[in-house]
Formats: structure tokens, C-alpha cells, sequence
């Protein structure tokens, strides 16, 4: 998961979108059944996607998994219809069910662009409908009383704050959280619920995000051989190998390219070293 930026959320839109999200927004809000009307004026959104696509790259926000051959979601964080908790309970307050989310159905600020795996039901995960947050009592269930998201128990990749608390193991390619349980609780809770809720080990997941830490890997390895070797030791093959080498970190490390959260993970041990020294500035290695 890597920071996306939403003042540049802007930049996305359709020269209709502002005039248009309004309109929508108040007869969804004079509806007598905000979910039906919801449903009559359409997904809207999905209009966004080709301009996401062009400002954040091809892949998922919350997984990272490039968009081949499938349809990708847009989610809305804070969902628009039924809610559910950690527990997979539907919001329930006495008899009354959560009514939603639904005066954000046509905010861009809560749009996620997002593949199946983390959207939809899928295994034992799938974020669907859940929106878990810390204390029930702060949940708002209007647009009046909206002052729930600082609550919230899922990671969201609008937030550096939670994208800060995710790391891998290299190793393994699985998820785990920066910081430990006993001095922040809170993160390593909102990691764990993550980890199941967006399916960010999911088995096809994982093996993308070790295929990329093994590439990677590979173009290290090389720099770090022919660092040992004179210059005048060193063939045309060896001088392409070498440009290939730092162009594909460089391509690698794109907040845009598949799984580059688990490949800056892994590179920035070696971002002092003088093999990089040349290229360390062309890595986007912030999270």
C-alpha cells in the first residue's frame, strides 16, 4: 500500500463531476430511501476510473495487484448501504439498522480504486460492506453527526499515518505491522483487521508480491557483482546490464508500479550504498 495523495483527487475528476456529484447528493438526501434512490441514479463513479488509472497507475490501492485481465472496483471507504463490524454484524442500534453512508455515495474523497480480492467477498476476507471503528458510540449515523473516520479500524491508503503502519517480510512476502502491539495497540490492530478485510495475503497476492521482491532482488545482486569489478574489466553486456538493472529499480520503486510498497521495503537497506549512488535520487522510496 503506498500513499495516495487526495488533493490530487482533483486533478481526476470530469469537467461535470462537481455539478453533477451535487445534483445527486441532494435528491439523495430528499429521498425518502437514500439506498434506493442511490440505486436509481447508477453508479456515477465509475466514470472516474480511467482518470484514477492515469494519476495513481494501474493496480489496486489497497493490494497493490496490477489490473490484468479483470474489472476493478470503485469502493467507497466509508460504504453506502449496509454496514457491518469487525465481528461481521450488521450496525444495529436497538432495532434500527446503520442507514449507511449514503451522503458520501457521490464524494470523491471517499473513493477507493480497488480490485476484487479487497472489494468483494473473496475466501475469508473481502472489505464489502465493513467498516469497523474503534468505539461504537462515535459511529455516526447521519451527515450531521459524520466524526467517525479517526475511528476507523481499517487501513486507508488516503491516510500516511496508516500506510506508515505496513511492512512485509521479505522473505515471506506477507504483511505485518511496523509497530508492535504494546506501544501502539491501535495501528497494530488496524494492520491485523486489515490483513483479513482487504485479503492482503491472499495466496495469488502474495506470490505477485514475492515475484517483485525476487526481481528486484536480482537487479541488486547484479549491481553489487559488477561493483566489484574495474570499469575497465567490464564488457558492452555488462554496461547494458548495469542500465537495465537501475532502470527497472528505478521503474520498480514508481509509486505507480505493482507491489512497490514490499520492493521499497526491500531496497531501502542498500539506498547508501555506492552502487545506487547515481540512480538513489530517481527512487521513490517515500511510503
Amino acid at each position: 500500500m503506498r500513499y495516495v495523495d487526495k488533493s490530487k483527487f482533483a486533478q481526476c475528476k470530469t469537467k461535470t463531476w462537481d455539478k453533477n456529484a451535487e445534483k445527486w447528493a441532494e435528491q439523495v438526501k430528499a429521498a425518502d430511501d437514500p439506498i434506493a434512490e442511490i440505486k436509481k441514479i447508477g453508479n456515477k463513479w465509475s466514470s472516474l476510473k480511467r482518470s484514477f488509472v492515469k494519476e495513481f497507475g494501474l493496480k489496486c490501492w489497497y493490494t497493490e495487484v496490477p489490473q490484468y485481465g479483470t474489472d476493478f472496483d470503485v469502493d467507497h471507504f466509508a460504504p453506502k448501504g449496509r454496514v457491518k463490524n469487525d465481528a461481521g454484524q450488521i450496525v444495529m442500534q436497538g432495532d434500527c439498522q446503520h442507514p449507511g453512508y449514503w451522503w458520501k455515495a457521490f464524494d470523491i474523497e471517499n473513493y477507493r480504486y480497488s480490485c476484487i480480492y479487497a472489494n468483494r467477498s473473496r475466501d475469508d476476507g473481502g472489505k464489502v460492506d465493513y467498516f469497523p471503528i474503534v468505539d461504537e458510540s462515535k459511529r455516526a449515523w447521519s451527515e450531521a453527526s459524520d466524526c467517525d473516520y479517526d475511528y476507523r479500524q481499517i487501513l486507508d491508503p488516503c491516510s500516511l499515518d496508516d500506510v506508515k503502519l505496513l511492512t512485509f517480510e521479505t522473505d515471506s512476502g506477507l504483511v505485518t505491522s511496523s509497530v508492535s502491539e504494546l506501544d501502539d495497540e491501535a495501528g497494530f490492530k488496524k494492520v491485523k483487521i486489515s490483513r483479513t478485510r482487504l485479503n492482503l495475503d491472499n495466496d495469488t497476492i502474495v506470490k505477485g508480491r514475492l515475484k517483485a521482491i525476487k526481481t528486484v532482488t536480482s537487479h541488486i545482486n547484479l549491481l553489487k557483482l559488477v561493483s566489484r569489478v574495474s570499469e575497465e574489466d567490464l564488457d558492452q553486456e555488462d554496461i547494458n546490464g548495469i542500465a537495465n538493472a537501475k532502470s527497472e529499480l528505478i521503474n520498480a520503486c514508481s509509486r505507480k508500479s505493482e507491489f512497490s510498497a514490499a520492493v521499497i521495503q526491500y531496497v531501502l537497506p542498500y539506498k547508501s550504498s555506492g552502487y545506487l549512488a547515481d540512480v538513489v535520487h530517481e527512487l521513490d522510496l517515500e511510503p
